[in-house]
Order: C-alpha cells, then structure tokens, then sequence
C-alpha cells in the first residue's frame, strides 16, 4: 500500500512539473496559476478557426518598460487607465498572438483589450484574436469601454456599456458564422450581437450569441433602434443586458436588456426594459 502511495505522488509531482515546464505562463507571475494554465490549454485544444493559439505569447507587463517594446508599454497603460488605481499594481500580463501583434493585458480575473476595427479600405473589421478565443471562466473582460462577464463555466452572463457609441463598426462575416456553432446555436439560430456593430458593438466571439431569427430581427432589433434613436438625439445612453441559461448550456434560452437615455443635466428621459425569449419552440 506504502509502495502504491509513493509511486502515486511521484506521478503527481512528475506531471505537475511536466505541466509547468509546457505552461504558456512559464516565467510570468502567473505561471503558477492553476485557472490560468488550465483555461489556455482548453483555448488550445478547441479548433474553431485557422488560427495556432498555442503560438500566442504572455510577458509580465514590467518586460515592456524596455526600449524595444515602446508602443506596447504605452498602449497598456492606456489599457490600465480604465480600471481603478488599487487594481493597477496588480500581476498583469501583456499577450501577444501568433503574429506578434500586442493584444492587450491578462490578469487572472480580468482582461483588458481594445476590439478590432475597420481596415484603412472599408475592408471587414481585423479581429483582435484574443477576443475570439473560448471565454475566461468567472471573469471581467473589458473591451473598450463595454464589460462582459462571465460565470464559472466561461459563459457571457452580463454586458454592460455606460454610454454607447454611435459609430458603426463593421462586421467580420467569417467569425460571425463561428458563433453560432461554436456556442451551440440551433438550427434557425442567428449569431446575434450582444453590443450592435451600429453602436460599435465588437465584431469578436466575446460580444456574440447565438439568437432565434425571428428574435433577431424582431424585438432585440427594436429595442436596439431606440438606442440608435436615442444617441442621435443626443443623449448618453447606458445598455444591460442579463444573459440566460439551462443548466449547463452554452445557448442561452433569454435575455433580460435594459437602455436608460440620459440629457445633458444627468436627468433620466428614457427607460426601455424587454425580456426575451431565446428558447427553440418545436
């Protein structure tokens, strides 16, 4: 028994070191982080476009202060100026994809990134490949100035944007057509955006979901009109929306979404509310 015991922690210790040394995090503050490691290894495995994520690079945020990586220090201090100043001091990663383009910045609760955006030619919208990954469980994204979160089995739970941009962004049809087989839609499902690209809604899979057709181009699409109308009459306008679930599902079954129109005095003029029903009925 002794001897069964022994062999059993040395094939622990033997594939935890084995674990470290592959760890993608290797060298970081986070190296040691078990969500982390265990979080990118499923990033890796999942196939869902022609991208290598495990050629995606992390560096301690402190490396950028060298010369060499200038433009990437100062885009991730812009990156921090969103959060609070108690969370700045925090360990921060800095990623980088498999072209080396910097990303934005991991700790093991948050991600801080700016979404992709139109190409100089009106082209579809250049993705930020990080974005598009499979979701941090139990985790604050914030992409731009709109925060997604996510439960502990890294679905999108809860968006939130505090003023909503009146500029379209564009679309990427490619990761759009990803969505709905990726976050198990059903046939008749549409890849719906949580945030609209009118109002500068992300083209990732971090501001998608698989939505009914009809729902689509339905009432979200109304609710989402009065946002636009909204901002065109000058307003500040917050958005909420409460993503839905059974159980263990990936495809939501509803959504609870709230737009709030403000003036210019702070007063509340607007206050559109809907519950939706995302359920597939036979």
């Amino acid at each position: 028994m002794k001897r069964i015991t022994l062999i059993s922690v040395i094939l622990a210790i033997t594939a935890s070191a084995v674990f470290l040394a592959y760890s993608p995090f290797r060298g970081t503050p986070m190296e040691k982080s078990a969500k982390l490691n265990s979080w990118w290894n499923e990033v890796v495995k999942t196939k869902y476009y022609t991208v290598d994520f495990s050629l995606f690079t992390f560096r301690d945020i402190k490396e950028l202060k060298r010369r060499k990586y200038k433009d990437d220090w100062q885009q991730a201090q812009k990156l921090l100026l969103r959060i609070p100043r108690s969370e700045r001091n925090n360990n921060w990663l800095a990623v980088y994809d498999n072209r080396k383009h910097f990303c934005g910045l991991l700790s093991e609760n948050k991600i801080i990134a700016n979404a992709g955006t139109k190409g100089s030619q009106g082209k579809e919208v250049y993705l930020n490949m990080f974005l598009n990954t499979k979701h941090l469980p139990s985790a604050h994204y914030l992409v731009d100035n709109i925060s997604y979160y996510t439960d502990n089995l890294g679905r999108i739970v809860r968006v939130y944007c505090p003023d909503l941009q009146l500029k379209p962004r564009g679309r990427n049809q490619k990761s759009q057509r990803y969505s709905v087989g990726f976050k198990e839609g059903k046939k008749g499902d549409n890849c719906g955006h949580l945030i609209p690209q009118a109002l500068y809604g992300p083209a990732e899979q971090i501001n998608y979901v698989p939505q009914r057709r009809e729902l689509n181009a339905g009432s979200i699409l109304e609710l989402e009109k009065k946002a636009i109308n909204a901002k065109k009459a000058g307003r500040l306008v917050k958005y909420d929306i409460k993503i839905l679930y059974h159980n263990n599902e990936k495809r939501p079954y509803g959504f609870e979404s709230s737009v709030k129109a403000y003036d210019n005095t702070g007063k509340l003029v607007a206050n559109y509310t809907g519950v939706f029903d995302n359920s597939i009925h036979k």
